[in-house]
């Protein structure tokens, strides 16, 4: 009987403890985490507001996830872009990792993506995305990633490239020309991680 009793009252202890909301496990979002400055959530507003404070700047959008193989080999580049020439252009990330499925947060996939972006530094503004991928992809009329966005100075869409290994055939090429450069490149120390 006393072993019943010890068993009953251990389940219970147990179950008060697991209900007790203080000690729910909870994605760690970025105020939880030491990388304040690493990544913040948001949706397409929240690029929108990017691009128009950098006004006066060339404006890089890389819209990636990590499930997307190119998108990761190409971030580099945007990270180079970046670090080359920052008095002149503003480059931002745009994580669409989030597909809106019923067991999933925004912030599911941060222990998959906030790695990789500590790996590649934080010369540049990186947004999370809290709006499921399918409606990104239909607000901006793309249909897949990697995509890159490029505005001009006056914050107006320019090129909309939708397209794999783009930076070397055509981003270069056309923030160069934005510019008034005869070449632009990305390579930096980012490119070696």
């Amino acid at each position: 009987m006393s072993k019943v009793l010890t068993l009953l009252m251990l389940l219970t202890l147990l179950m008060i403890g697991c209900n007790n909301p203080s000690n729910s496990l909870e994605t760690p979002t970025v105020e939880d985490s030491d990388t304040d400055a690493l990544f913040r959530m948001g949706d397409w507003a929240t690029v929108q507001e990017f691009i128009k404070t950098n006004e006066g700047k060339v404006v890089v959008v890389d819209i990636w996830s990590t499930y997307c193989a190119p998108c990761m080999k190409e971030f580099p580049r945007l990270i180079g872009l970046q670090e080359k020439y920052s008095d002149e252009i503003a480059c931002a990330s745009f994580n669409i990792n989030y597909a809106g499925l019923p067991d999933q947060t925004p912030e599911t996939d941060i222990e998959f993506i906030e790695p990789f972006l500590k790996r590649h530094g934080h010369s540049v503004d990186h947004i999370i995305s809290t709006v499921n991928d399918e409606e990104i992809y239909a607000e901006l009329e793309i249909y897949a990633i990697p995509a890159v966005l490029i505005y001009d100075k006056d914050g107006k869409l320019t090129n909309k490239v939708l397209e794999e290994n783009a930076y070397e055939s055509t981003i270069y090429p056309r923030v160069a020309e934005m510019l008034g450069q005869s070449q632009v490149t990305g390579e930096s120390d980012a490119q070696q991680n």
